[in-house]
Order: structure tokens, then sequence, then C-alpha cells
């Protein structure tokens, strides 16, 4: 995984980013919004670009396979909609977690593709600690059953817990469960 994102500073050249959607008018509205920055130049051309937008409804598994053939060094994808098997199916393709539409504002867009903000390379994925974690909640254990078998505090595994449904976009531990179950992670 590169951390090596394109910067603008004084005297360099703008980072080069092309717009991919099927909306038309919501990618001539980013590529508006993008060319107000003098951080950004719009290219046309995928082979040009330093970083590939895609802006999706809802990432599905064609979609994710046909961006990540695109060959593109970088892909930011932006969707309309974000559910709970979206991580899972961008890891899959070795894409970044796509961020939720309503979730970017222009400031936040432009400082994603300058680099002011690192942009994931690949989805994050599950360690060994979240795997237990979860295997022990799909099998009934209490958060005081957890930390007893994962010789830690009730509080450490409420953070760990924690941690986990925000990075995926969980809301409970049932839900995060269910999502494990159906990405055939447990």
């Amino acid at each position: 995984m590169s951390s090596a994102l394109p910067t603008v500073d004084a005297g360099l050249e703008p980072v080069r980013v092309a717009v991919e959607s099927r909306d038309l008018i919501s990618a001539a509205g980013v590529t508006h919004l993008l060319k107000t920055s003098p951080r950004v130049r719009v290219v046309q051309d995928r082979t040009d670009a330093h970083v590939l937008l895609a802006l999706v409804n809802e990432l599905c598994a064609q979609q994710a396979a046909r961006l990540r053939a695109t060959g593109s060094s970088r892909i930011v994808v932006i969707a309309a909609r974000v559910h709970d098997l979206t991580p899972s199916i961008a890891a899959q393709a070795g894409l970044p977690v796509p961020l939720r539409r309503a979730d970017v504002n222009a400031e936040r867009l432009i400082r994603l593709l300058v680099g002011g903000h690192q942009v994931q390379e690949r989805s994050p994925v599950l360690n060994d600690r979240d795997l237990q974690l979860l295997r022990l909640l799909a099998d009934g254990a209490t958060i005081a059953e957890v930390a007893a078998r994962l010789f830690c505090s009730e509080r450490t595994v409420k953070y760990a817990l924690h941690q986990l449904l925000e990075r995926f976009g969980l809301r409970n531990r049932v839900h995060a469960v269910a999502w494990a179950i159906r990405a055939d992670l447990l």
C-alpha cells in the first residue's frame, strides 16, 4: 500500500483527476466543483489522471470489478448509498471503502484528492482480534464472557466493538454478526 500521494505545493502541478459516473448531472456537478480549485485539474483521459474519482449510486460487485480493471493507481469511490455489504464488495475488488455522498463536502473532497487526507488504497480487513470478537458474539457470548475469553477488560471489548462498528458502518452487535456471516467472514 503506497502512502505517497500527489500533493500540491507552490510551483507543483495540480493533481489530475478523471471523473467517472453514469449519472451525467452528478459528473457535471463534481467536475464544475473541482474546476474551481487550483489544486485539481480535471482530465478526460483516465490514463492521464493521478486519481480516478468514481461516482456511483450503490457499489455492486460488477462495478467494483470494472473500476479495479481500469488500472488506475488511486481510485476514490463516492456512493449515494453505502450498505452493510459495501465494505466486503470493495475489499474483494481491492478498492477503498466508498465514501457516502452525504458525508463529502467540497473541501473534504479536494483534500482527499490532493493528499491532505490519505485515502485508503484497500478496504480495511478484519484482524484476528476482530474475528475472535465476532465469533464469540455469534456464539451468544456477553461482553463479560468475551472479556474473560480474550483475557482483557469489558471496557476493552466495548471499545474494540465500537471501533469495528464505526469502521464498517454497522449499527449494533447483531448487525455486525449478520454482516460478517453474509460476507462469509465467519
